[in-house]
């Protein structure tokens, strides 16, 4: 098969796998990396992204130096503002382009153990399973994981240029890609590491040129690491609770991960593993005796030259897992981290595939063509199968409710994951049913900031007016750091009409973080004295945002400056027929057609819903 050939039929495989993803929403960090992030609304940005690590985020504990990312987000959105389709092209570009490059990886790396016909249709498969895994997916569909897409681009583009032109070698060209994506994220970083496994199973030259070979990225990368160090604020939190509990959980993490690659049948975006708290847990024995099981096994593939690119492949799933194992983030294991270390699994299922090719090569003529129908029937039935499951996958991506839904089924005890459903439950006006899976997580996470703001938001909209501000001040307690917890009381009182009140917490919130767009336009709402007018079109914005709750009051604010507003009245309407009260909407119509009898678009608001009211009565 040609490679011009295996790499548009890769494309189109994958294109179509992924078709439906490109309007997926944002989701988790996206909203203060993205959605209420300023920095990324102008090109003009990009130099300060690569001054000021505050512009990658509108929460200071998130505040990492990623110029890299913050940059692709500014074009995207100079190309579509905040429509995700321009967001999601991007990074389906390069994580296309990182296909390629592992597809002529794979092959030179098959070509080290013996060349053969059949390499280049192993190592199209390989990166075909790759592009289709399912845990994969999670990665692509998740915006801000770009920054893996982008830092495993780099270290793959570094080993092509290292085995595909070896002539270049001593000018040392093959450093930079690697080097460049720690600006993307620095666990790129552990470039050198993998190739220094790479020399001492596949190199013949001598030590002193192989030392060589990996001072010098070692080097480079040591001194990016340390700008990257320097550039990152002292706001910026890792995340974890105990560095000794999150250590002793991760060879348990490891096997959970190698599972997942042979049989991806729970994937969650957000799962409920706890870090362990001693070394008693016979989970961190059953993790521990796997991985010293299978580095044993990738040394000693790695000593033989027909099973190597076993060894090598074992050998950098390990390598490459080793920065977010010792390093401890917030959350014991998630999928996006698996993203580089999973080229090592299918670099060691390329190896074998070809060694039982070399092997059938010397069988008789009959077993040979039946072992290698078997093989590729097998292949194809892979295939198929991870494109299915990624196609479903990109589904469960599709909403906030779609996702969240999906955490709660696969991870019921993860707090955040059952907060975050409730919230979905809040934007369409179910309160009493949010309010149920924020207590659910209360349970579970009592000292959690974002926690009490919903339960705020969602007891204010239930009139439990005595827990409301307990619960914005608690937040504020646990989290005096984090925008948020000012952001979101200050738009309630200025709800209530108490905007002197509301202007400190709005400052607060901007020395805090002036890229967060939040509290940019609370403070825009709090200084500019609103006409019935702005209001109206306040209402409308909110009405457009899905926030039908908030475009119902600033309607009413519009109501208080001029009653025979039939426009608010109609907006009133249209917000309660979101919200399922059509009784509601009912009454706001008739009293929007009273002031203004010849308005259409109150009189199709109320005919739908008053056909709604019939067959769901209040």
């Amino acid at each position: 098969m040609p490679k011009r050939v295996g790499v548009a039929l890769l494309a189109l495989i994958l294109l179509a796998t992924y078709a439906t993803h490109f309007h997926n929403s944002f989701h988790f960090d996206d909203a203060h990396t993205i959605v209420n992030n300023a920095a990324i609304q102008s090109l003009r940005n990009i130099p300060r992204f690569f001054a000021d690590a505050r512009s990658f985020s509108s929460l200071p504990s998130n505040q990492s130096y990623r110029p890299l990312v913050s940059t692709l987000f500014a074009i995207d959105y100079k190309l579509g503002g905040l429509n995700p389709f321009w967001f999601h092209f991007s990074i389906f570009a390069v994580f296309l382009s990182l296909l390629i490059l592992l597809f002529l990886f794979l092959d030179h790396l098959l070509d080290q153990a013996g060349r053969s016909a059949a390499n280049v249709w192993i190592a199209f498969g390989a990166a075909a399973l790759y592009g289709l895994h399912p845990a994969n997916a999670d990665t692509v569909n998740y915006i801000v994981a770009s920054a893996e897409i982008i830092s495993t681009l780099g270290i793959v583009g570094s080993f092509v240029i290292y085995l595909a032109f070896p002539e270049l070698r001593r000018f040392y060209i093959y450093t930079l890609p690697a080097t460049i994506v720690i600006l993307a994220k620095p666990p790129a970083a552990i470039f050198p590491a993998l190739l220094a496994a790479y020399l001492a199973v596949f190199s013949d030259s001598s030590a002193k040129r192989r030392l060589l070979d990996v001072a010098v990225p070692f080097l480079f990368c040591a001194a990016v690491l340390l700008v990257v160090e320097a550039m990152t604020p002292q706001t910026w939190v890792a995340g974890a609770r105990d560095a000794h509990n999150y250590l002793i959980t991760q060879p348990y993490v490891t096997l959970l991960y190698f599972k997942t690659f042979f049989w991806p049948n729970d994937l969650s975006a957000d799962y409920d593993l706890d870090p362990f708290t001693t070394t008693d847990d016979a989970r961190f024995w059953a993790g521990l005796l796997f991985v010293i099981v299978l580095l044993t096994a990738s040394i000693s593939c790695a000593r033989y030259r027909r099973t190597r690119v076993i060894g090598f492949g074992l050998l950098w799933f390990l390598i490459a897992l080793l920065p977010t194992s010792l390093f401890p983030l917030a959350e014991v294991m998630n999928d996006h981290r698996t993203f580089l270390p999973y080229i090592g699994l299918v670099i060691a299922l390329a190896g074998m595939v070809s060694l039982a090719c070399s092997r059938l090569a010397v069988r008789s003529a009959r077993v040979a063509q039946t072992a290698t129908i078997t093989i590729v029937v097998i292949a194809l039935f892979v295939l198929c199968t991870s494109a299915f499951a990624t196609f479903q996958r990109n589904k469960v991506w599709r909403t906030e409710e779609t996702l969240w839904r999906d955490v709660t089924i696969k991870s019921p005890n993860n707090s955040r994951g059952l907060m975050n459903y409730g919230n979905t439950l809040m934007a369409k006006g179910d309160f009493n049913g949010a309010l149920d899976y924020f207590h659910r997580a209360l349970a579970l996470a009592p000292q959690y900031s974002v926690l009490f703001v919903n339960l705020a938001i969602a007891e204010d909209a239930t009139n439990q007016s005595a827990l409301v501000e307990q619960h914005f001040k608690e937040a504020m307690r646990l989290a005096p750091s984090s925008p948020d917890s000012y952001t979101f009381y200050a738009r309630y009182l200025l709800a209530h009409s108490r905007a002197e009140e509301a202007d400190s917490l709005i400052h607060h919130a901007l020395s805090l973080s002036p890229t967060d767009l939040t509290a940019r336009e609370l403070l825009a709402q709090s200084n500019q004295r609103q006409t019935a007018e702005q209001y109206l079109g306040l209402s409308l914005q909110r009405y457009d945002q899905g926030r039908f709750s908030e475009s119902i009051t600033a309607a009413q604010d519009a109501l208080k400056l001029r009653q025979d507003y039939a426009e608010a009245w109609n907006n009133i309407c249209a917000a309660n027929n979101k919200l399922g009260r059509y009784q509601e909407a009912v009454n706001a119509c008739e009293q929007a057609l009273r002031i203004k009898p010849d308005f259409d678009l109150a009189r199709n608001n109320l005919q739908y819903a008053r056909e709604q009211a019939k067959t769901s009565p209040q």
